[in-house]
Order: C-alpha cells, then structure tokens, then sequence
C-alpha cells in the first residue's frame, strides 16, 4: 500500500467528504492500485488545510471504448 495526495477543488471536495461522490478521474501518473491510500487535500488557490482519507477500490483505465481518454483513469473508493 502506498499513500498519494492530490489536490482537490472545494466543490468537488464537499461532495467527497459528504460521500456523495465516490470517484475521481485523474490522470493515471501514481501507478494507484486497489488497496492505497488516497488523501485528497482541498485546494483553493493555496491549501486550505481540509482533507479527507479514502482507500481505493477500484481503479479503471485502458477504456477509450467508453470515452475514457488515454492516459486517464477512473479511481474509486
């Protein structure tokens, strides 16, 4: 297991923390596997000090056949 930050835009993060969102898409650069870590950190132009924790779930890449663009991949937790 590893552990990755990202950045997250305030509206997006108030719908992670509310669990009302259970995904991101993001470019595939972490090599994330089912079973990590993933803090995405609120970012407001700066930091705002808000996270949230989640552990991956699911990760789907290599589908273009469903408008997922190369080099992306779908992350869920």
């Amino acid at each position: 297991m590893k552990v990755i930050k990202k950045k997250i835009l305030p509206e997006y993060f108030r719908a992670v923390r509310a669990r009302e969102k259970n995904f991101e898409i993001r470019k595939d650069e972490d090599d994330i596997r089912v079973g990590d870590l993933l803090i995405l950190e609120e970012w407001d132009e700066l930091y705002t000090g808000n996270s949230v924790r989640r552990y991956v779930k699911y990760v789907l890449r290599d589908s273009q056949d469903y408008g997922l663009m190369p080099g992306y991949c779908v992350i869920g937790w």
